[in-house]
């Protein structure tokens, strides 16, 4: 049975009015993680993801994350400070899918509660545009989510 879901969004007709928004939730699941956190996505642009990353690996929190290998996707402020991150954390796993898009945007966070939406890990994704997911609260769900998203690591 799951135990929560929580519609989020991004967006200035949509946030509020009891809606969480995209930034305020990976804002909350990163900072609280005590174990692992695992990311996919298409695009990832935002320096404040991922400087909350990097305190979740001061943490001591691992991290993996699924990047859709894209010479835009790869070439950006956000995408290189990440690759450099991993000569200082040995427990910060990157994966480039390259065979097929990676258009997923999910963000799991210690084993029990997953994120996933429209919204991609952008500055535009996070504020402007008018995306939607949610928040799901349940360990058998975020284990299953995780067991697809350790297959994109496979080689």
């Amino acid at each position: 049975m799951i135990e929560e879901i929580v519609p989020v969004a991004t967006g200035e007709k949509w946030v509020g009015y009891g809606i969480r928004s995209f930034r305020s939730v990976i804002n909350d699941l990163i900072s609280n993680s005590t174990n692992e956190l695992s990311l996919t996505a298409y695009v990832l642009t935002d320096m404040s993801i991922v400087t909350k990353l990097r305190n979740a690996l001061e943490r001591g929190v691992q991290v993996e994350i699924y990047l859709y290998e894209d010479e835009f996707a790869t070439k950006n402020e956000a995408v290189n400070y990440i690759f450099n991150l991993q000569k200082e954390f040995s427990y910060l796993k990157i994966y480039r899918v390259e065979d097929k898009i990676l258009h997923a945007k999910v963000l799991v966070a210690d084993g029990k509660k997953v994120l996933s939406g429209s919204a991609n890990f952008t500055f535009s994704g996070m504020t402007n545009n008018y995306e939607l997911g949610f928040l799901v609260e349940d360990p058998s769900i975020a284990l299953q989510i995780l067991k697809l998203i350790k297959k994109l690591g496979e080689k």
